[in-house]
């Protein structure tokens, strides 16, 4: 009779475990608890793409420290006459961009105006550079490239001086401005500074 009385308790107690650890509670209401697992999955971080680079070279700012020139770079080419034209604004610079930029191979060609009818202009000093002084050109990726200038020469204002169009294989960089004497005739000076710069 015991045996059958402590098996029939062992029975109660077996079951109402059952019930409490499955969430039901004694009352008989069930109230089901969601399982949570032990640990969560995270989202797996997304790839972050790189910053790419944009290469351009193109040149957007010229720096002299020596004469103070911190110009804007303006794009030109020829005019009717086939002559390099010179900057818009005469605070700025030309950069003949039918040649090569400058840090590429061959000579590139920055022209400026020595002044203006109000005064000074961008390459009023520029006679004043020395062999060694530093020229920097900015390029629209921010890059900088830079040159020391290594001579000056002036020629006749309608000088056609083949080598600063002839192609290279050395990377060299070419100031040019007016200088000389004033003609009425042909409304410019008689003659042209060229301003020498090697790649440093």
């Amino acid at each position: 009779m015991w045996r059958r009385l402590l098996a029939a308790t062992i029975g109660v107690v077996v079951a109402i475990g059952a019930y409490q650890t499955f969430g039901v509670l004694t009352t008989g209401t069930p109230r089901f608890t969601p399982l949570v697992p032990m640990s969560v999955a995270l989202p797996k971080p997304r790839a972050v793409r790189p910053s790419i680079h944009i290469v351009n070279p193109t040149p957007v700012r010229l720096v002299i420290p020596r004469i103070n020139v911190d110009a804007i770079v303006e794009a030109r080419g020829l005019d009717a006459g086939r002559n390099m034209e010179t900057p818009a604004d005469f605070h700025d610079v030309a950069w003949y961009k039918l040649g090569p930029r400058p840090g590429e191979p061959g000579d590139a060609l920055i022209n400026g105006h020595v002044n203006w009818w109000t005064g000074s202009a961008v390459f009023t000093k520029l006679a004043d550079l020395r062999s060694g002084d530093e020229i920097s050109v900015i390029r629209a990726d921010g890059a900088a490239v830079k040159f020391h200038v290594t001579g000056s020469q002036t020629v006749a204002a309608n000088a056609r001086v083949a080598s600063l169009f002839a192609p290279g294989s050395v990377p060299t960089l070419t100031l040019i401005t007016c200088t000389g004497e004033w003609n009425p005739f042909t409304q410019s000076d008689t003659r042209r500074l060229l301003v020498s710069a090697a790649l440093d």
